[in-house]
């Protein structure tokens, strides 16, 4: 079979990498990886071993490091090289770049300067674990990582609740059962989630069931490995009367602040803080 491949531009090509088997590596990327003048990646010795699994010889060129800690300098230095008519190839770990990873404020600035910014797509945990979690997949939002911290968790998942889809985002294993309980405060310990982890790889594993029975079957194991990939149903919100739930603010405005107000009401109804925020701007002002 042969395959016609676009010729490799002036451009930075963001790769997107095999999440766990190298099967899923597409012959576009392969060819890219081949022949850009510039490889980039989150982790060098990630890139390098999969460069040397799929034979594909470095020509003598090196491969640079790109990550959270990148700053303007460097980014300034590859638009130079964009300048000179050379191709910049950025690769993630694993998966697509930018999801969640390096690499926004590289494509901003190469965008901002006239260069182009080619996505060669492939493998995205994200899209993996929707699309066999069994959970709706006509709209979704993905949300990244949560927080580290207690009360900011709180507050991500207080201000997730009320959207109308599908919600996915990654956790560690490290932090994966305290985070799930912080959904469950949340969205209702009975609420319907899945969660996936090592991914397309030979032990990978998923669970669907309840926000609780997940937490069980997971503190039964003796050592969580492996980032997870969580998908949470679209919670069913039956809101109360509009009325009802102004005087109850209005209560509390009473005694309280309106910050602390909006949070209390907020998490009572499951409604966004900004809504409340805006009714009890109204109640004040009036």
């Amino acid at each position: 079979m042969k395959i016609n491949f676009p010729k490799i531009e002036t451009a930075l090509y963001l790769i997107s990498t095999p999440i766990g088997t190298i099967s899923d590596i597409t012959f576009r990327a392969v060819n890219v990886l081949q022949n850009v003048n510039i490889l980039l990646a989150e982790d060098t010795r990630i890139l390098r071993k999969l460069m040397n699994l799929l034979n594909i010889d470095l020509k003598g060129r090196s491969i640079r490091s790109y990550n959270d800690n990148s700053g303007d300098e460097e980014r300034s230095n590859y638009i130079l090289e964009l300048d000179r008519n050379k191709s910049i190839a950025l690769c993630c770990d694993a998966g697509t770049p930018l999801i969640s990873d390096p690499g926004f404020k590289l494509v901003k600035q190469v965008l901002n300067k006239g260069h182009k910014v080619i996505s060669i797509p492939g493998a995205c945990s994200a899209l993996v674990a929707l699309c066999q979690s069994g959970l709706s997949s006509d709209k979704f939002f993905f949300a990244g990582f949560p927080p580290v911290k207690t009360k900011q968790k709180v507050d991500f998942f207080n201000d997730l609740v009320s959207i109308p889809s599908t919600i996915i985002f990654f956790e560690s294993p490290k932090r994966i059962i305290k985070t799930l309980k912080e959904l469950g405060n949340v969205f209702g310990s009975s609420h319907n989630i899945a969660i996936c982890r090592e991914l397309t790889k030979n032990f990978e594993e998923n669970k669907r069931g309840s926000i609780s029975s997940i937490i069980n079957s997971l503190t039964s194991e003796n050592k969580l490995k492996g980032e997870f990939t969580v998908i949470v149903d679209k919670k069913k919100i039956d809101k109360p009367d509009l009325n009802f739930i102004k005087s109850d603010l209005n209560n509390l405005l009473k005694s309280k602040t309106l910050k602390d107000s909006v949070l209390i009401i907020s998490q009572k109804y499951s409604l966004s803080r900004r809504e409340v925020y805006n009714l009890g701007l109204e109640i004040l002002n009036s």
